[in-house]
């Protein structure tokens, strides 16, 4: 890789870092390409950039961001994923290191949290923004219709 293509590199990884709400960190050895190319899918709605990066170009782009703790991990042939969705990531990754063991899931850095493999597995654990919403709409919801369903059958009982 030349010097330009370089800096080109650096600069686009500084930009999505700077929309990014989480960095994750893998290590993939002994991936295939279609195993590797199966999981860059799963993550392609969710990240910004999911890509092998040589260490020290990854270390450069995240110097003076907010995700500067995560060069730490950075030590052995790694894949990064730059996420705009952290938390179902954090799912899809934990979902595919259980199916594929030679995975190993280093840690990463969501909001103020540098977390490590067992952070990182604990938020997967964690529901969705968008199931939480739906439990928020049903227990709104669920006063309303038991007071309807009673009323219903107190007009029955008068007929």
């Amino acid at each position: 890789m030349r010097r330009e293509e370089k800096s080109d590199l650096i600069s686009a990884l500084q930009s999505s870092l700077k929309e990014a709400n989480g960095v994750f960190i893998i290590e993939n050895n002994g991936l295939t390409v279609q195993e590797f190319e199966g999981l860059r899918n799963e993550l392609r709605p969710l990240v910004s950039v999911f890509k092998v990066v040589k260490n020290r170009l990854m270390k450069l782009a995240l110097k003076d961001t907010d995700f500067e703790p995560v060069s730490d991990m950075l030590k052995r042939p790694t894949a990064v994923a730059v996420a705009t969705d952290a938390l179902a990531v954090t799912k899809v990754l934990a979902k595919f290191a259980e199916s594929h063991p030679n995975v190993a899931i280093i840690g990463g850095k969501m909001d103020a949290d540098v977390l490590d493999k067992d952070g990182v597995l604990q938020l997967s654990k964690l529901p969705s923004l968008l199931e939480i919403r739906g439990t928020i709409a049903r227990i709104l919801v669920e006063p309303g219709s038991r007071l309807a369903r009673v009323s219903a059958e107190y007009g029955k009982k008068e007929q």
